[in-house]
């Protein structure tokens, strides 16, 4: 005797086993707003560390949404240093004080340079180029495609360009050795391995989905040019209190969609792959309109930054109300959160004298939970 299927169920096995190609389509353009959402719960994505393979199942559909992230992609002779980068054709702003530069083929995304002070200890902001362009998106990319790709960083600087108080740390443990210059050097190589397929659920949709596991190892130093030539006195550094020094592995989960154009989701675990540090993911919940462009117009100023136990944030072309301010750490996790009143050119003072060493980014929010604009702050070591 023989079973027939019916053809409806027959089309649903297809299709939740079904693998997708993901096409450049879905690489930003001029125009795109790619809406993300931080987890606040990032460690219920554990789940999706399984094994490699097809017709897969991933729900982190009990995420919680804290802080939101809304990159607009713009030309890049619209960037503030577009003429320093040629050949990008977008950009798009981090924060009132940081872009990032890209240069897009038929087959890659490419991080072409980035404008800004944060993760680095430099006074004003400066461009890093990368070299050859960092890769951050493959197409098509598929089930089993594996790539790899080094790029690296060499940025020279006077003295001067640093706060006086690492230089002054610096010269105590250098016996005031005379430095002429000092640079930094960055070396990135990366593994990305499509290992996986299937459908992740998050709050406010269900997706096909390709896991791309990206494995990054990430060295920077720190050079100093002193009578005797280039030095690494990057052990020195990290003593004076510079920060995002040394070799680190990073390990993240990417999530691709073949028609969404953020990723769906991307988690990133710690170096033993046993927690999840951060997630974030596709913001289907919280609706943004053209207030999230206007927000650019709006900015914070922190100073001094680096900052040591106390910082000024002064606040520009805000509208009188209550906001929310929020502080994550590298890991996302929130260290400051409180509710303010701020006019035009309200000043603020901020209490760092708890936080350990390290990169914060400050996040002001209106009363309907909307994203004003976003600034980072170092904390100087001792």
């Amino acid at each position: 005797m023989k079973f027939l299927t019916p053809l409806p169920f027959l089309l649903l096995a297809t299709t939740l086993s079904a693998q997708i190609t993901v096409t450049n389509a879905t690489f930003p353009a001029a125009g795109d707003t790619l809406k993300m959402v931080y987890a606040t719960n990032p460690e219920i994505a554990i789940s999706v560390y399984t094994p490699p393979g097809g017709g897969q199942t991933w729900d982190l559909s009990g995420l919680q949404a804290g802080v939101t992230e809304n990159i607009i992609f713009k030309p890049a002779d619209q960037g503030s240093v577009g003429a320093q980068v040629p050949g990008a054709e977008l950009f798009a702003v981090l924060s009132p004080n940081t872009e990032t530069y890209y240069n897009v083929t038929p087959t890659k995304f490419e991080l072409q340079a980035y404008y800004g002070i944060v993760p680095y200890d430099i006074v004003a902001n400066h461009v890093f180029d990368y070299q050859p362009p960092y890769t951050e998106r493959y197409a098509p990319l598929n089930f089993f495609d594996i790539h790899a790709a080094s790029s690296s960083i060499i940025e020279q600087f006077v003295p001067s360009a640093f706060s006086p108080l690492l230089m002054i740390n610096l010269a105590a443990l250098t016996n005031n050795a005379q430095i002429d210059s000092m640079r930094y050097r960055v070396a990135l190589n990366q593994v990305d391995v499509v290992d996986a397929y299937g459908s992740m659920s998050i709050p406010g949709g269900i997706y096909d989905v390709l896991r791309e596991k990206r494995t990054q190892y990430r060295a920077t130093r720190i050079d100093a040019k002193t009578l005797l030539g280039w030095l690494d006195i990057t052990d020195i550094a990290v003593q004076a209190g510079f920060n995002g020094l040394g070799v680190d592995t990073i390990t993240a989960f990417h999530f691709y969609n073949d028609v969404a154009k953020e990723p769906i989701a991307i988690v990133t675990f710690n170096n033993f792959l046993n927690a999840v540090t951060q997630v974030a993911f596709k913001n289907n919940t919280i609706v943004s309109g053209t207030s999230d462009i206007d927000a650019l117009d709006r900015s914070i100023t922190i100073s001094p930054n680096p900052a040591g136990d106390e910082a000024s944030i002064s606040f520009k072309d805000f509208v009188t109300g209550p906001y929310r301010l929020m502080m994550l750490d590298a890991q996302g996790q929130i260290v400051l959160e409180s509710t303010i009143q701020i006019s035009d050119n309200t000043i603020e003072q901020l209490n760092l004298s708890r936080l350990l060493p390290g990169m914060y980014v400050i996040t002001v929010y209106d009363q309907h939970q909307r994203m004003m604009c976003r600034g980072k702050v170092v904390k100087a070591g001792r």
